[in-house]
C-alpha cells in the first residue's frame, strides 16, 4: 500500500508544511542515493506529485506507472526537454534533482491563492531553488541534499523525517476506504496546469507589468520600473 504526494494533498486540501517538505526531501534523497548505488537501471522515471510515493514505513518510493506524459512535462529538467542525451549517472542524478525540487515547490504551493506567498523559510526556499537551477552544474547532488537535511534536523526540534511521511499516508488511509479513483479525470487534467504556473513563476514569467507583485519563489517584492 502506498499514497502518492498528489493524493495526500488532495485529501488535505492544502500545501505541505515546512517540516513535511524537509522530510520528503530527506527521504527522497535517501531513496535516490540508494538506487544510484545499487541499481541505476531502475532510475527510469520522472519524479512528480503522481510518481512520488509515500510509504506506510515512512520511506519514499518512485514509479513510472499510471502517470501520463502530460503530467510529467512540468517536472522534466530543461536539458531533457531540449533532447540532450542523459548518458552518465551524474546526468541522471541532476535530472532527478530538478524534478524533485519542482515537485516539492508544487507541494508547498498546493491550493495557495496566487496572491499569497508560500510559507517556506528563506533557507528551505533557497535549497529548492538550487535543486531547480537551469544549470546542471549549479544543482545540488543527492549527497549535498542529504547533508543539508541532516544539518537542518540536527539544528531543529523536528521529529524524525519518516514520521512526517507516515502522517501524510495516514491522512489518506484514514480518510478513504480506497485510493483508486481519488483524482477525477478533470482534476488530473487541471493539476499539471498548477505545476506549469510554478515553473513559469520560477522562471520569472507571468508577472504583471502594472502592479506591485509578491513573487513567492524569490521571496522578494518586485515593482515594475517607472
Amino acid at each position: 500500500m502506498h499514497v502518492s504526494l498528489a493524493e495526500a494533498l488532495q485529501v488535505r486540501g492544502g500545501p505541505l508544511q515546512e517540516e513535511e517538505v524537509w522530510a520528503v526531501l530527506n527521504q527522497s534523497a535517501e531513496t535516490l542515493h540508494e538506487l544510484m548505488r545499487r541499481d541505476p537501471s531502475a532510475l527510469g522515471f520522472v519524479i512528480s506529485p503522481w510518481s512520488l510515493l509515500l510509504m506506510p514505513s515512512g520511506n519514499i518510493s518512485f514509479t513510472d506507472e499510471n502517470v501520463t506524459q502530460q503530467d510529467l512535462r512540468a517536472f522534466t529538467a530543461p536539458e531533457v526537454l531540449e533532447g540532450l542525451c542523459q548518458s552518465s549517472l551524474s546526468d541522471m542524478e541532476k535530472m532527478h534533482m530538478y524534478a524533485l525540487g519542482m515537485t516539492l515547490f508544487w507541494g508547498a504551493d498546493y491550493e495557495i491563492p496566487q496572491s499569497q506567498p508560500m510559507k517556506l523559510t528563506e533557507h528551505l526556499n533557497s535549497i529548492l531553488l538550487k535543486l531547480c537551477d537551469d544549470s546542471t552544474l549549479s544543482r545540488l547532488s543527492t549527497r549535498s541534499l542529504l547533508d543539508a537535511c541532516s544539518t537542518h534536523i540536527r539544528n531543529s526540534t523536528c521529529d524524525p523525517a519518516f514520521s512526517y511521511v507516515r502522517r501524510l499516508v495516514r491522512l489518506v488511509l484514514g480518510s478513504l476506504s480506497q485510493l483508486d479513483g481519488l483524482l477525477s479525470q478533470t482534476e488530473r487534467e487541471s493539476l499539471p496546469e498548477r505545476s506549469k504556473e510554478i515553473r513559469d513563476r520560477l522562471r520569472g514569467k507571468g508577472l504583471p507589468t502594472d502592479w506591485i507583485t509578491f513573487e513567492r519563489l524569490s521571496g522578494t517584492w518586485l515593482t515594475p520600473p517607472g
